[in-house]
């Protein structure tokens, strides 16, 4: 099973990493017809680029779990940038939840690995799905001005190429420039 499909976003962002105000002046539309359109477009963006299905970051602060059957040697969290750790809980030998107390980690890494504290072992656990559950913080405090650049690139090729079937081969492509920007945000070997 892909590790992607045991990502679960627990809380959401605060706010949208992108304004109306700003896509639209982006886009240089002084009208309000376009607004509901402008915001879906913002919104594919943002899903283009996060999560799971982009390229496994995250535009702003929000809370992840990662769920396993058991533990592995390491646990590698394929979304980043991590900024805590919440808790490693798993279920144990008696079917009771527990929470690993002392962890390993280095927040400065991409992709985050995490152990257990230095002598000791992965505790013992209930056999079940999901008996490991990994809480986690990641996202940008601050978006950096090149993704938020690519965001824009993005609504501003979708507001252009509104229909799914078009005959000129270069409004099919999505603009060079988000893959040039997206690739140095890439996470690991995940993504």
């Amino acid at each position: 099973m892909s590790v992607w499909t045991r990502l679960v976003r627990t809380v959401a962002p605060a706010s949208p990493v992108l304004s109306l105000p700003e896509a639209k002046r982006h886009l240089r539309v002084l009208h309000d017809d376009d607004d509901d359109d402008i915001m879906a477009m913002i919104a594919a963006a943002i899903d283009a680029i996060e999560g799971p299905s982009g390229i496994g970051i995250a535009l702003s602060p929000q809370t992840w779990r990662l769920s396993y059957d058991h533990f592995p040697c390491e646990i590698i969290v394929p979304l980043g940038p991590v900024t805590a750790v919440t808790s490693v809980s798993y279920t144990d030998r008696n079917g009771s939840p527990q929470t690993v107390p002392s962890l390993r980690f280095d927040l400065d890494e991409s992709p985050l690995r995490i152990w257990p504290a230095r002598d000791t072992s992965w505790p013992e656990i209930y056999c079940e799905p999901g008996a490991v559950k990994i809480t986690f913080v990641c996202g940008y405090p601050e978006l950096p001005q090149d993704l938020r650049w690519a965001i824009l690139l993005l609504v501003g090729h979708f507001y252009q190429n509104r229909e799914a079937v078009t005959y000129d081969l270069k409004a099919m492509d999505l603009p060079m420039g988000v893959s040039s920007i997206l690739e140095r945000y890439r996470v690991g070997r995940f993504a």
